[in-house]
């Protein structure tokens, strides 16, 4: 059975403007002017490699003004869509077509300990 199969998404969200934080990671080895890229959230680092988060945890964000990527977090407002997506880095189940991508200062994003 495919994980993502397991962790389906929240069909209600299907078409709603979102605005959602996490870390902007490149689908190809670009850092400016990217298109389209991963929303994730802050990963452990307790651990060397910390697990990979799940497919409703990674979103699939298309941004046509594109963004350069950095180690900030960012918050991205966009329309929400479930759509299954399977990539070299990690398998998604939301995809965002985003209107507006921003650095976020997010005082609940803690450096790992």
């Amino acid at each position: 059975m495919q994980i993502a199969e397991c962790v389906p998404g929240n069909s209600d969200l299907e078409g709603d403007i979102v605005l959602i934080a996490g870390y902007a990671h490149p689908v190809e080895f670009e850092f400016k002017g990217v298109q389209n890229f991963l929303l994730v959230p802050l990963l452990s680092q307790t651990c060397r490699h910390p697990n990979a988060p799940l497919p409703d945890q990674v979103v699939s964000v298309e941004y046509p003004e594109g963004v350069d990527i950095t180690a900030d977090p960012v918050w991205v407002t966009g329309k929400i869509f479930i759509r299954q997506t399977q990539n070299e880095l990690a398998p998604s189940v939301y995809r965002i077509k985003a209107s507006d991508v921003v650095t976020a200062t997010i005082p609940d994003v803690s450096v790992a300990e």
